[in-house]
């Protein structure tokens, strides 16, 4: 396995073991049963607990969770607002509970039993993730969070990432350094399509979405915004791409969805250039605590997001 398989280990996560001893015996208390088995899950780049555990009754849960003075406490606590807002009718595992004890912030929802979605070219899991994308903004449009902040809020900033390479006269591929004024100048437009009253799940990957039988969930609901129904699309079609796809066949394969082909043909395009130029601006960065594959990923992503940008445009 490598960092680019969904499935590899990309993060450093606590083992079970770790957790302190009133964090795990906190566990009977809000599910009926001790925990008697545990494994941890690799993939995604979160550096909190994620087990598939089974429970002293024979029950299987899986815990998830992160320490209350970890940094990435704040996401974990948005991932259980969230999760307490979504009715059944969303694709997703349900959250059986959320609560803090020895110093961490726990939630357990239930084990689906499935893996993740294979987004390969000819994959028998396409179809329940194309399905997806339509079933997902049926069931949280409205938002059940009506105050939930508009994505252009959070992610806007990450719109000038082109001209903040510009200015900083950074070294790039000689692509980005032929077309640098073009995505500097297009990377914000975007924001006008994007209103919207859909709560956005923001990060759909193959590691972000479990498949039970012929249906794909979303999982790992970590970030709070609402906006217009394409931008999850939008998301994933670079993960198409990592996964085999050529552009055009990726979006090909969001044609069926709804949302997918209402959207501006020019908000897309900039949307896919803004998204590259946040992977390339932040691959720069340190890595976080616990995330030392994080910027490798970016630095990956941004090449795929430069081969989308390309199709788009013919920009050569």
């Amino acid at each position: 396995m490598t960092p680019n398989d969904p499935c590899s280990p990309t993060s450093v996560r606590p083992s079970w073991d770790e957790l302190p001893l009133p964090a795990q015996e906190s566990v009977e208390t809000h599910l009926g049963a001790p925990v008697t088995g545990a494994r941890t899950q690799a993939g995604g780049f979160s550096p909190g607990l994620a087990v598939r555990a089974t429970l002293a009754d024979g029950r299987a849960v899986f815990l998830k969770g992160a320490a209350t003075d970890h940094p990435v406490h704040g996401r974990y606590a948005a991932e259980a607002a969230i999760n307490r807002s979504l009715t059944r009718q969303v694709p997703v595992p349900r959250m059986l509970v959320s609560w803090e004890a020895g110093g961490w912030l726990l939630m357990a929802f239930e084990d689906v039993g499935g893996g993740h979605p294979d987004l390969s070219p000819g994959s028998a899991d396409l179809p329940a993730v194309v399905r997806l994308l339509d079933r997902l903004p049926r069931a949280v449009s409205p938002s059940p969070i009506p105050d939930a902040p508009s994505i252009v809020s959070v992610l806007g900033g990450g719109s000038r990432s082109w001209r903040a390479l510009a200015d900083q006269q950074a070294e790039l591929d000689p692509w980005s350094t032929r077309h640098i004024e073009q995505l500097a100048a297009v990377e914000h437009d975007w924001h006008a399509a994007s209103a919207g009253v859909c709560l956005l799940h923001a990060d759909l990957r193959a590691d972000n979405m479990l498949m039970r039988g012929d249906d794909a969930l979303a999982i790992d609901w970590a970030y709070l915004h609402q906006g217009a129904a394409w931008i999850d699309p939008a998301f994933l079609v670079t993960q198409l791409i990592r996964a085999g796809h050529t552009p055009a066949q990726a979006e090909a394969l969001l044609a069926p969805v709804a949302s997918w082909a209402a959207a501006p043909p020019d908000a897309i395009t900039s949307f896919a250039v803004a998204q590259a130029g946040y992977w390339e601006l932040n691959s720069r960065l340190p890595a976080p605590p616990g995330v030392p594959y994080l910027r490798g990923y970016q630095a990956s992503m941004a090449a795929i997001g430069r081969t989308w940008i390309e199709h788009r445009t013919g920009w050569h």
